[in-house]
C-alpha cells in the first residue's frame, strides 16, 4: 500500500471539495448541520430543565439535609442541557449521513449535501453500525458499575468520579483495571468499526457491516499492518488538532465568549478534517479490492 500516495488523493480530495472562495457555501452549510441541532437542543433542553425541573430541586434540595443552592442547581442543570445537547449531533446525524455518501461515492467530486432526509436515515445507518461495535464497551462499563456498587456500596453515585476519595487501594487498582480494559476494547473493536462504517456504504447492508469475519476478510486482503499503520496515520493527525485546540483553551480559559468562540471554530475547521479521514479510509478500503498487476513482460531479448 502507498500510504503517501492515499494521503496525497484525500488531501486533493478535501482541498478540491472546500479550499475555494466559489465553494464556501458548502462548507458554511455543513457547519450548519453540526451546530444547528446542538444550538436547538442546547435552547430547548435549557429551557425545560430551567423552568420545570428547576423548582422541583430547588424544593427537595435546597435545605440544611443537602447544603445545595438555587444557583448551584442552576449550574449543574445547565452543564446538563451541555450534554444533552452534544448528544444531538447523534441523535440528527446529518454530518453522519453526508460522510456515509463520501465513503460510498468512489467519483472524484463531493456529494450532495442536500435532501437532509436523506442524510438523516443514512446517518441512522451508520448510528446503528456504531451502537452495535459499542456493546463491548457498555457491557464492561456496566460489569464494572456493578463491581464499584458491591465494594463500595456507600459510595452511590460518585464512585466512579471521585475514586481517590474512598482512599483504597482496591478501588484504585479496579479503577486503574477498568480504563484499560476500557482502552483495549476500544483499540480492538476499533479495527474492525471502520472498516465495517465503509462496507456499509459499499454493500448496503448492516448485516454485512456487522459481520466480523468478512470484515477481518477485508482487512486481510489489505493487510493487517498496513491498516493499522493507516489508523495510526490517521490518530496522528486527529490528535494533532485536538492537541492545538487544547493549547489555545488553555490560554483563553477564564474567557467565556472565546471559548465559545474557540469551540465554533474547532467545530469549522473539523468539516474538511472529517471529511479527509472518511475519503483516506475510504481509499485504505478500495485497496482490498485491487486486482495485483502480473508483470507478462517477454524476458526473451535477454
Amino acid at each position: 500500500m502507498e500510504h503517501a500516495e492515499i494521503i496525497s488523493g484525500a488531501y486533493t480530495y478535501t482541498k478540491e471539495g472546500f479550499f475555494a472562495l466559489k465553494l464556501l457555501p458548502r462548507w458554511i452549510i455543513l457547519f450548519l448541520y453540526f451546530t444547528i441541532p446542538i444550538l436547538a437542543c442546547l435552547l430547548v433542553s435549557s429551557l425545560i430543565l430551567q423552568l420545570a425541573a428547576l423548582p422541583v430541586l430547588t424544593g427537595l434540595l435546597v435545605n440544611d439535609n443537602y447544603g445545595f443552592t438555587a444557583a448551584s442547581l442552576s449550574g449543574l442543570l445547565q452543564y446538563l442541557a451541555v450534554i444533552i445537547s452534544l448528544s444531538c449531533i447523534f441523535f440528527i446525524p446529518l454530518i453522519q449521513g453526508y460522510c456515509y455518501r463520501i465513503a460510498k461515492n468512489d467519483r472524484a467530486g463531493m456529494p450532495d449535501h442536500t435532501n437532509l432526509w436523506g442524510l438523516f436515515f443514512s446517518g441512522w445507518r451508520v448510528n446503528l453500525v456504531i451502537l452495535y461495535y459499542a456493546i463491548p464497551m457498555i457491557v464492561i462499563s456496566l460489569i464494572y458499575a456493578m463491581i464499584f456498587y458491591y465494594l463500595f456500596p456507600e459510595a452511590g453515585l460518585y464512585t466512579t468520579v471521585d475514586v481517590m476519595a474512598l482512599e483504597s487501594l482496591i478501588a484504585v487498582l479496579v479503577t486503574l483495571s477498568y480504563v484499560g480494559l476500557e482502552f483495549i476494547t476500544m483499540i480492538f473493536v476499533s479495527l474492525f468499526a471502520f472498516i465495517g462504517l465503509v462496507h456499509l456504504t459499499r454493500s448496503g447492508s448492516l448485516a454485512e457491516a456487522t459481520h466480523i469475519r468478512g470484515i477481518a476478510a477485508v482487512i486481510k486482503k489489505i493487510g493487517w499492518y498496513d491498516y493499522i499503520l493507516s489508523l495510526i496515520i490517521m490518530s496522528i493527525l486527529f490528535l494533532l488538532v485536538t492537541f492545538i485546540l487544547i493549547t489555545l483553551a488553555q490560554i483563553f480559559a477564564y474567557n467565556g465568549a472565546a471559548i465559545v468562540i474557540l469551540l465554533g471554530g474547532y467545530l469549522f475547521v473539523m468539516i474538511p478534517i472529517i471529511v479527509f479521514f472518511v475519503r483516506y479510509l475510504a481509499e485504505v478500503y478500495n485497496t482490498a479490492f485491487v486486482i495485483p498487476e502480473t508483470d507478462d513482460a517477454d524476458f526473451d531479448d535477454f
